[in-house]
């Protein structure tokens, strides 16, 4: 009878978790007794620790049973799965998830995509993913592990799976979803095997302490260390684990210093004993004795075990020396306890900084935040989904701040500009930095030689993706969802998401200049952005934290760095503007709000602009807004009090009048898209579809999607718009029943220009459901509706797009990333200019200002010049109602600002300066000849 799985305790990462060891075939079923004899010792080697020793005999099994079998026999997978244990254990994780892959491919082939067995391998491979921080990816194995286990009834491993999503959960900063699974496991596990409750306890009793709930964290850590007590002794590395965890709550939430830190000794004796000083529980363990010093005042100390735990958890790193840092190629145990270390290390020197106000401490700090920003990078280059890589980016913006601020400190004190330059460089990397990386991955496919039927594949795999995401998206929101199209569809996406994978690490391995290219992390510094920018126009870069606020202006011929300390509250002036301008209700307490618009968008021009007013006068602006600050529309803001006593919005002083403004979710974005300014060569493509139906109310939040549809108006001046400005540039329409997604998805990828006069459905949970409506015309896998996803995966040759439609440029707020709109969208589909719209637009005024918009690109202006001129022209020539920004202060230009169309006007002066010099020439020969 085969023996199924073999279950020992190992300790993975943060917590501990179980991870299982696949055993081979009874004797009479194994080829030979040698394959039998290597996977015994294999397995005997595992145990004990001797990792490297239990490859090779691994190793020795699979080439013996390669020969009798075959390399593709189903008993060799449990072989695949085993090394993949091996190879993880030494950190080989490349090669762990390919015998993973291999085990994977094999248990499909023989067995389906349900077997049991198969189930752990993805949960194995989940561990790995989530140890890299890459927690969208194991989130999506565990759940397809989830699926094979309550399919098969196996409910141990239910728990256990349970446990890891709970631990993915709370890395992810979700520590409600986090308890919930912890609570599944310990439930599962009660009835089945007590043994087991200490795991998920263990680790709710510190998600109970994140959420500030210590008496219930008290009640778990005691059940998690009783039942290890009880099941494994008293100096099993789990109780290590969990005494560890202990200590830290007893030290950072009830205040017992001295009985906190006496765990943490236990714990640290306990580590040293089973695994050495190197490994990353003996390095983690050291981390925290330092954070016990840390927080009681013993600085000195806590940088030594610090120090230690840098050491620990580096095969080759071994200075005592407390200045020095681990390289970013140091071959390390967990990636995620150096970069904890590093941190807490880094914020030491700054404490003593403050205290001893040393250059020396603010140095060690900001060199030591450099090793850790190096760290970070060296995690994002391993996340292959966006959700992960957003997530990471999310966790991490305040390390980028808090370098940022040593560097400001630096500056401040030396002045010297070095520090300024690697401010901005700080800066710039907590900004947009995946949107940034996937830029840079559309670029490397385009140069880095990878064969068009890859790149196929790719976009293939892509859509696909997307569109069962779809699916399972809107189910979810229906009334009475389907749990059984819910599984099948999520089998489906992570199918492909595997072959994703894949296919992706192919190209990587196989096209290096692919991978030198998508991997480009170098960020354009102040230098480049001064060379690069027209003397005419001035960068304004904001970092807003802690409500601190720092502003770059960067010119042709000099670059500067404010800091603003507001005496209001920004947040509270942003939300005021916010709410006035956008709410279209301008009947509401007409004189208050007027008073209020004018109070807030002043007391904001004098905290973001006045500042710099010095450096910007007379220039063009190229805004590259911070955090809350992405909400704002700088354009109305007011440059001085409102003292005429009346209600006029025409007649404010808004900065749109002194300033052309464009906006950038960086400064690199910016000088990257430079280069794509090409010349307006094709026709425009504009779109109006048709809206059959004319209820008023609001439509977002609405479960199904056809109840959406019958919401929206009808907008007849989006159609008349399109038809003028197709004739007006010369181009095609699609309108009316033309004025489908499947039109659009075919032919936009063929114009150079895209105006899109349409409604919107914002999704304000979820950014990347949001949905360009076209007309309700089904065709093949098209709905009608173009979300934010189906956007990702265009290819799109547009030099422009406009989206003149309500909410464009709306979305939620992910700190290190900017606004997650549905603009966002295309520039991932590589159109790098977009206009775009902030709230909703009144259907009459938009139409205006966008037919004026291309009358003046016409004649050669810039994009950000042509929206400005457009809007002033509205503003000075309407009446007094359509003057509240609620209807002209929508539209916002981001990204490339240059100039469309190829015109002579730039020449003017050049040409009227040798026409007059002709023209004396010809005066002065004439005279000489009249005289002879």
């Amino acid at each position: 009878m085969n023996c199924f799985f073999l279950v020992i305790a190992m300790i993975l990462t943060l917590k501990p978790v179980a991870i299982v060891l696949a055993a081979g075939k009874t004797a009479g079923n194994v080829p030979n007794d040698s394959a039998r004899i290597y996977h015994d010792l294999g397995v005997e080697n595992f145990l004990h620790g001797d990792y490297e020793n239990a490859s090779k005999f691994f190793l020795r099994n699979l080439n013996i049973t390669k020969q009798s079998l075959g390399p593709l026999a189903s008993d060799m997978a449990s072989t695949y799965n085993n090394l993949g244990l091996v190879s993880r254990r030494l950190f080989n994780i490349e090669d762990a998830m390919e015998y993973y892959d291999t085990a994977q491919f094999i248990y499909i082939k023989h067995y389906g995509p349900d077997y049991s067995r198969l189930g752990a391998v993805y949960q194995n491979q989940g561990n790995i993913l989530r140890e890299k921080r890459d927690l969208g990816s194991a989130l999506a194995y565990y759940n397809n592990a989830l699926r094979i286990f309550l399919n098969n009834r196996e409910d141990v491993w239910v728990a256990r799976v349970y446990n890891n999503i709970g631990l993915a959960y709370e890395m992810a900063g979700d520590p409600i979803q986090a308890i919930d699974y912890y609570l599944r496991s310990i439930d599962i596990r009660k009835g089945i095997d007590p043994t087991g409750i200490a795991l998920p306890a263990g680790n709710l009793a510190n998600c109970y302490r994140s959420t500030g709930d210590y008496i219930r964290a008290d009640q778990y850590f005691r059940m998690a260390l009783g039942a290890i007590s009880e099941t494994w002794g008293a100096d099993h590395p789990y109780l290590a684990i969990n005494f560890m965890n202990y200590g830290l709550f007893l030290i950072s939430d009830a205040n017992e210093y001295e009985k906190g830190y006496e765990f943490l000794l236990r714990a640290l004796e306990t580590h040293l004993s089973a695994f050495g000083e190197k490994g990353q529980h003996t390095a983690r363990t050291y981390m925290n004795i330092g954070y016990y010093h840390q927080i009681t005042g013993e600085f000195d100390s806590a940088l030594e075990y610090f120090q230690r735990s840098l050491i620990a958890n580096s095969e080759s790193f071994d200075p005592a020396d407390l200045t020095e840092n681990p390289d970013v190629d140091e071959i390390v145990f967990s990636l995620d306890y150096m970069l904890a270390s590093l941190k807490h290390k880094a914020s030491v020197f700054m404490i003593l900084a403050d205290i001893e106000n040393e250059q020396g401490n603010l140095k060690n700090s900001l060199s030591t935040y450099r090793a850790a920003l190096s760290f970070i990078e060296r995690i994002r280059m391993g996340h292959y989904m966006e959700d992960s890589r957003l997530l990471l980016s999310e966790n991490e913006h305040e390390t980028f701040m808090q370098a940022f601020n040593t560097a400001w400190r630096l500056y401040k004190l030396t002045y010297d500009k070095r520090y300024l330059e690697e401010a901005f460089e700080f800066s710039e990397k907590s900004k947009a930095a995946s949107l940034l990386e996937s830029l840079r991955d559309v670029e490397a496919r385009s140069f880095g030689g990878v064969p068009e039927e890859l790149l196929e594949r790719e976009q293939e795999l892509r859509r696909r993706i997307a569109a069962y995401r779809e699916l399972i998206y809107d189910e979810h929101r229906n009334p009475d969802p389907d749990p059984r199209r819910i599984t099948l569809w999520e089998g489906r996406v992570f199918s492909l998401e595997l072959e994703l994978r894949q296919l992706i690490g192919r190209l990587e391995e196989d096209y290096p200049d692919y991978y030198s290219l998508k991997y480009d992390r170098n960020i354009f510094g102040v230098n480049m952005i001064m060379q690069a920018i027209d003397p005419r126009d001035a960068l304004v870069s904001y970092v807003y934290n802690d409500s601190l606020l720092y502003i770059f202006t960067i010119t042709s011929n000099k670059a500067n760095l404010y800091r603003v300390e507001p005496l209001l509250s920004l947040e509270d002036e942003i939300a005021t503007l916010i709410d006035i301008i956008t709410s279209g209700n301008i009947d509401r307490g007409v004189r208050n709000d007027f008073l209020s618009f004018t109070t807030s968008s002043h007391n904001l021009y004098r905290i973001l602009i006045e500042p710099v007013i010095k450096d910007i006068k007379g220039k063009r602006l190229i805004i590259v807004p911070d955090g809350l600050l992405a909400y704002i529309p700088f354009e109305l803001l007011l440059s001085s009090e409102n003292r005429s006593g009346y209600t006029n919005y025409r007649s404010l002083p808004y900065l749109l009048r002194d300033f052309t403004v464009s906006y950038n979710y960086s400064a690199t974005l910016w000088r990257q898209n430079l280069h794509k300014t090409p010349k307006f060569r094709g026709n425009i493509l504009a779109v109006a579809p048709r809206y059959e139906y004319s209820e008023l109310n609001a439509f977002e939040g609405i479960a199904n999607r056809r109840d959406n549809r019958e919401r929206l108006t009808p907008l007849p001046g989006a159609r008349e718009e399109a038809i003028r400005i197709a004739e007006l540039i010369g181009g095609d329409v699609l309108l009316d029943d033309m004025a489908t997604e499947s039109l659009f998805k075919q032919q936009a990828g063929n114009y150079q220009l895209l105006h899109l006069a349409m409604h919107t459905l914002i999704d304000d949970d979820n950014p990347m459901y949001s949905k360009l409506v076209f007309t309700d015309q089904k065709s093949g896998d098209d709905d009608g509706f173009l979300n934010t996803f189906e956007i990702y995966n265009l290819s799109l040759n547009a030099a422009l797009a406009v989206l003149s439609s309500c909410r464009s440029g709306y979305g939620i707020l992910r700190y290190g990333e900017g606004i997650m709109s549905l603009a966002r969208g295309f520039f991932y589909a590589g159109v790098p200019s977009i206009v775009m719209t902030n709230w909703e637009i009144e259907d009459r005024s938009g139409a205006e200002i966008m037919i004026n918009f291309y009358k003046y690109l016409l004649k050669g202006y810039r994009k950000d010049e042509a929206l400005r001129l457009a809007r002033l022209d509205f503003l000075n020539n309407t009446d007094m109602l359509r003057a509240h920004p609620y209807f002209w202060g929508a539209f916002v230009s981001i990204g490339n600002p240059g100039e469309i169309f190829s015109t002579y006007r730039q020449y003017y002066p050049v040409i009227a300066i040798f026409l007059v010099v002709i023209i004396l020439l010809i005066i002065l020969w004439r005279g000489h000849f009249w005289r002879s």
